[in-house]
This record gives C-alpha cells, sequence and structure tokens, in this order.
C-alpha cells in the first residue's frame, strides 16, 4: 500500500467509526433521549433494569464513552423491585459488575451478602441439587441456576475467592446433569414435578446466560470444554431460534413484557464468547450471524432514527428501553 501523502499545513482525514460502533452510539443517543429520564425506564420490568445496566457498562467498556456513569450508577443501587431469586442474582451480577468500574465496597459487600443468603436459603438437595426460582420452593428452572452459575463466576473473578469458584463448579456440574440442556445442545425452560425436563419452550436468554457462565469458568480454570460447551448452544441457538431469515427470535411470542430483554441478554454473552474465541470457522460464523442481524435491526431502526422494535422483523410495536438496550448490545456484540 503507498504510503498516505500529507501536504504541509494538512489535516489528515480522522478515520471514519466502525459499523457497529456508530451504529451503537446512534442506538444509546436514543435510549437517552427517549427513556433516559428519571422516570424513563419504569415502564421496563423491574429485573430488566439491571442487565440494561450490564449493556451500558459493555458500551462504556467498547466505546470510551462515560455519559452513563451517573445512571449506572443509580441504576444498580435502585434494588426495589425484587420478587424471586432471578430477580436478586440479576441485581447481583450488576453490582458486582458496577464495583469492577467503581469500587464501591458497598457494591461488592451487598452482592455478597445477598449471594450467600439465596444459596444458603433455596439450593437444597430436591432433584439432585439447585436453585429454586421462588421462595415458596414450587420450580426449579434454567435461568435462576444460570445466574447462579454467572454470579459465582464474577464473584470469583472480583474476589478471587474459591469459594465461589466451587459453586460455579458444583452448579455447573449439577446442571449439566439436570436433563434441562436437550440433546441439541438448547436449553429449555425448567423441570417439572418429577425433575424431569417439562418440555418448555427454549428461550434465548436460557441460551445467552449459560454462555456467560461458561465462558468464564474458561477463563478462571483454563479448561477448554466449558467454552466448547458454551459454543455448541451458542451455534444451536444462533441456527435453530430464527426466523427464515436468520433473525433471533423467540420460539413462543407469550412473552409480555419480559420478551423485548430477553434477545439482547443472548446477544450480550454471545458477544463476549465470540471475543474470547480463537479465530476460526466457528467464530467467523458467530460473527457472521451477528453481522446479519445488527444489519437487520439497523435498517429497522431506519438508520438509527427510529426505537427498535421488540420484534427483530418488526411489527410486534413493542418499543421500549429494554428493546432499545437489546439492540444496544447486538450492535456492540458485532463489533466482537
Amino acid at each position: 500500500m503507498a504510503a498516505l501523502l500529507i501536504l504541509p499545513g494538512a489535516v489528515p482525514a480522522r478515520a471514519e467509526a466502525p459499523a457497529w460502533q456508530a451504529r451503537a452510539a446512534a442506538a444509546a443517543d436514543t435510549l437517552e433521549r427517549t427513556w433516559g429520564t428519571p422516570n424513563g425506564w419504569q415502564a421496563s420490568e423491574n429485573w430488566q433494569r439491571f442487565p440494561m445496566t450490564d449493556v451500558l457498562m459493555d458500551y462504556q467498556r467498547r466505546t470510551g464513552d462515560p455519559r452513563w456513569n451517573g445512571k449506572i450508577a443509580a441504576a444498580v443501587r435502585n434494588r426495589a423491585g425484587r420478587y424471586l431469586n432471578d430477580d436478586d442474582l440479576w441485581a447481583v451480577i450488576a453490582s458486582v459488575d458496577a464495583w469492577q468500574i467503581d469500587h464501591d465496597p458497598e457494591l461488592l459487600a451487598w452482592a455478597a451478602a445477598n449471594y450467600s443468603r439465596i444459596v444458603t436459603d433455596h439450593w437444597d438437595d430436591h432433584c439432585g441439587g439447585g436453585l429454586w426460582w421462588d421462595p415458596k420452593h414450587s420450580y426449579k428452572n434454567a435461568i435462576t441456576n444460570e445466574l447462579l452459575l454467572l454470579a459465582s463466576t464474577r464473584l470469583y473473578l472480583a474476589t478471587g475467592q474459591e469459594t465461589y469458584r466451587d459453586w460455579a463448579l458444583r452448579t455447573w456440574a449439577w446442571f449439566a446433569a439436570s436433563g434441562m440442556i436437550g440433546p441439541d445442545a438448547l436449553v429449555n425452560d425448567g423441570l417439572d414435578s418429577q425433575c424431569r425436563n417439562n418440555g418448555a419452550p427454549r428461550y434465548t436468554y436460557n441460551q445467552g446466560v449459560l454462555l456467560g457462565g461458561l465462558n468464564d469458568l474458561t477463563a478462571i480454570t483454563g479448561d477448554p470444554q466449558f467454552r466448547e460447551a458454551a459454543l455448541r448452544t451458542a451455534l444451536a441457538a444462533t441456527r435453530t431460534l430464527v426466523t427464515p431469515q436468520g433473525l433471533l427470535t423467540e420460539p413462543s411470542d407469550a412473552l409480555g413484557a419480559d420478551g423485548p430483554m430477553f434477545k439482547g441478554v443472548f446477544v450480550f454473552h454471545l458477544g463476549r464468547l465470540a471475543e474470547a474465541m480463537p479465530d476460526g470457522p466457528e467464530r467467523a460464523e458467530l460473527r457472521a450471524w451477528l453481522a446479519r442481524n445488527s444489519d437487520a435491526v439497523w435498517a429497522l431502526s431506519t438508520g438509527g432514527s427510529q426505537p427498535v422494535d421488540g420484534l427483530w422483523s418488526g411489527g410486534s410495536g413493542q418499543v421500549g428501553a429494554a428493546a432499545q438496550a437489546s439492540a444496544l448490545a447486538l450492535f456492540l456484540a458485532a463489533g466482537s
């Protein structure tokens, strides 16, 4: 390549931002302009506040844009509206991740105390182990135990305390043997009263949180088997949980206000998995899938000028902070 000739006194043209970064900036601008008000996120489900703040932390990590510091700090300390163990674990994970930014000891102390309470009160030998979803102990499901895995790895990475590593390995050993992961490597929603796979739909976030925990386990232990298991689920989801056009979708539309955050959770963790993988055909396939979905969602937002629909093929009319944060997570993941 020929050297760039710069005439005396001339200023070199500034390189354009990569497409993913420009798209992420536009999505963040829409999120800030439309919902970034003191009460703007109240239309979202309470649990969604925590994965949304993780997306915003990822945005800052990847772009260096600090504008969200105040909102992240306020959101992770707003612990209102938590009812179930998965709600608590979303809050624990976001608190640990926020601690990595500002090192406020209250965040880590709160996360550790609530983690300890959850495993002490809600893990038992029913079904051979596992964490209950609800305080009444009526259901053992995928998302709660995946969140326990992820909370364990995040706390270990923050503190280096072996008990969290042990809990991560214990949780994964139980989960892998529980029957919730099907022969196709996809995770269903939970177990029935006889501790068998209940055949419920395989929602995208049930795949995504598992990717995050297993990716962390390989980083912690150096054992590639965990990331290999994550890759099997990632490829199954990106090949199966899609529209005919290859766009991520849910197996059921009956998700209410929870649904718009599910896909964001999946692509958030998929992006981090792709970022950690070595170059090769599997990473290339995941990156191509992310690029295809990013292009479609960018077009759906009319080049970033409109809020993103909760359904990435459009038409649901379900817009809001969670749907917008999910689009932001996708644009960021496309840069992995």
